[in-house]
């Protein structure tokens, strides 16, 4: 109803409403119009982007320094988790023994390397082996839930590597036994 008496008003007074005709350059006002609201809108967006652009690198250099300092933290942490002397000192005295004995067999052995660089190679093969396996517990024990275990299993493995030492170094004693028993046999001839 509202509609057909807004229909029958215009066709009424159409005259009236074609009476008044709009400037032909309306348009082109109204574009430049726009176009301005546009150029100061472009220029408070790019001064939001500069301004946003700075906070967050003034953000980013105050959370450089607390990245470090947590890092660094976590570094430290890490390095006294390691030591042995913090876990278990008994231990740790252990794993100083050990080592050290290992060290002195390995030197003794490293003689045979020019006589019997065959033997030689054969066992630091094995040696190798065993010291890959205690690099591997000794990376993995910072990290380790159960840190007296993991330094038990290193003990564990450096006592192996001991004894594995001591028959190599026997089998060098009884070859250069027979070595012995040989040049001695052909001097009796």
């Amino acid at each position: 109803m509202m509609k057909e008496r807004l229909e029958s008003f215009v066709r009424n007074n159409k005259r009236d409403f074609d009476q008044f005709e709009a400037p032909a350059d309306i348009w082109n006002k109204i574009q430049d119009q726009l176009d301005e609201k546009n150029i100061v809108a472009d220029s408070k967006l790019k001064n939001e982007r500069v301004v946003r652009v700075s906070f967050l690198l003034k953000i980013a250099a105050s959370l450089v320094p607390l990245i470090i300092a947590a890092l660094w933290f976590y570094q430290y942490q890490l390095m006294q988790s390691s030591d042995l002397n913090n876990i278990n000192p008994q231990l740790a005295k252990e794993q100083i023994h050990y080592t050290s004995l290992i060290e002195i067999k390995r030197a003794e052995i490293k003689r045979i390397e020019r006589e019997d660089p065959q033997l030689y190679e054969e066992f630091s093969s094995e040696i190798k082996k065993m010291d890959s396996s205690y690099q591997k517990l000794k990376n993995e024990l910072p990290v380790s839930p159960n840190q007296e275990e993991t330094v038990k299993a290193m003990i564990q493995n450096l006592q192996i590597q001991t004894e594995l030492l001591n028959q190599q170094l026997q089998i060098i004693q009884q070859i250069n036994q027979i070595k012995k028993d040989k040049e001695y046999g052909n001097q009796d001839i």
